[in-house]
């Protein structure tokens, strides 16, 4: 995908960010009071427009705002998101787990699931491959306090994907390479139950050369640069020496 210019890509950021925040539309005012660009809401509104014909942003029926489409997602998550160290209280909640699975290693399996499906809010899936195969998921309920499960249908869909956790976590393996997490966003994702929503996955294996599947799954709005850093700092974490 060609790259922007960096006013259009300052707008997409912009809008993408806020959306994934706030879950509203965005509207050229809200752009204008917070990006300091130097240009009028007409200007913004222009490059908005732009934005659309090239299929960044499309307008719900009900409002005058914009939201980002899928390509915008792919967009920011190639070319604008950035890994986070997590801070504060989530960077100590990731140190204690490190400590514990380094002490216990059956604790990775259920610790982990339910330490990232609580602090990212979405539904976690976690699968161990080959001898003592396992998979388990958490944190349906946290996902579905989403706005965009108002929705009864996509409640219900979202629901059967987490009853269907072996095949989900198979497809995401098929589909992952070793040691980064891995976005699929809509119509990327390897099932076709999973193409309304989004998901990041990372595929590792532990000491014992065990191979593991993580990956949390969401409405297309998701945070992918915040999930994408926890999972990556967690599992390196976790595998690498514990601290202190």
């Amino acid at each position: 995908m060609q790259r922007l210019d960096e006013r259009k890509e300052n707008i997409l950021d912009f809008i993408v960010r806020d959306y994934i925040r706030g879950a509203f539309p965005i509207s050229s005012g809200r752009i204008f009071k917070g990006l300091e660009l130097g240009v009028s809401p007409a200007t913004i509104r222009n490059i908005m427009l732009e934005l659309g014909s090239e299929d960044f942003l499309e307008q719900p029926h009900t409002s005058s705002g914009r939201v980002p489409t899928d390509k915008a997602y792919r967009y920011f998550v190639d070319y604008l998101m950035e890994e986070r160290q997590p801070g504060g209280k989530v960077e100590e909640v990731i140190s204690e787990l490190a400590h514990e699975v380094h002490k216990r290693h059956e604790l990775l399996f259920e610790h982990l699931g339910r330490t990232m499906a609580r602090h990212l809010r979405l539904f976690t899936g976690i699968a161990r491959f080959g001898e003592g195969a396992k998979s388990g998921g958490f944190g349906l309920s946290e996902v579905l306090n989403n706005p965009e499960f108002e929705d009864h249908e996509m409640a219900v869909e979202f629901a059967r994907l987490a009853d269907n956790l072996e095949k989900i976590a198979e497809s995401y393996r098929n589909a992952s390479s070793f040691n980064e997490a891995e976005v699929f966003i809509g119509e990327e994702n390897p099932f076709p139950r999973g193409r309304a929503f989004g998901a990041v996955s990372l595929r590792f294996a532990d000491k014992e050369l065990r191979e593991w599947l993580v990956f949390s799954l969401g409405p297309k709005r998701m945070d992918y640069e915040g999930t994408s850093s926890f999972l990556n700092f967690t599992v390196r974490d976790i595998m690498g020496e514990p601290r202190g």
